[in-house]
């Protein structure tokens, strides 16, 4: 469980710059300012992720780029078969060879206490 307050909803400014770790996995993530160093590309994926949802609304943030945090319902949602599906649509969406890593997190307690509590991650081969 991570106490690092990361987590503004949509509505608030992303300006802010982002730090996350994930100790459990030994993943380390760094990101740059959130939104202005990513391409066109990564912005769509998020927007298309968010959007496609359709038994409940999810949050998805590029941590760098070869890292996507997605924040679900835990209740709603099987967090491996999720993390899955999203690799499928990065790799149909000319993401395949960046490898990315998946993370899917709790999004209540990201929105409510700004912990990251990790509920599955993929990397994307």
């Amino acid at each position: 469980m991570l106490n690092i307050p990361i987590w503004k909803p949509r509505s608030a400014n992303f300006s802010t710059t982002i730090g996350i770790v994930l100790l459990s996995s030994g993943l380390t993530i760094l990101p740059a300012q959130a939104g202005s160093e990513f391409s066109n590309a990564h912005k769509k994926i998020e927007r298309a992720i968010e959007t496609a949802a359709s038994k409940s609304p999810v949050d998805a943030m590029w941590l760098r780029h070869d890292a996507l945090l997605i924040a679900v319902n835990k209740d709603k949602t099987k967090a491996k078969s999720y993390a899955k599906g999203v690799c499928e649509f990065l790799a149909e969406n000319g993401f395949g060879a960046q490898h990315t890593t998946v993370v899917i997190a709790d999004q209540a307690m990201l929105r409510k206490r700004n912990q990251v509590i990790k509920l599955s991650e993929r990397r994307c081969d």
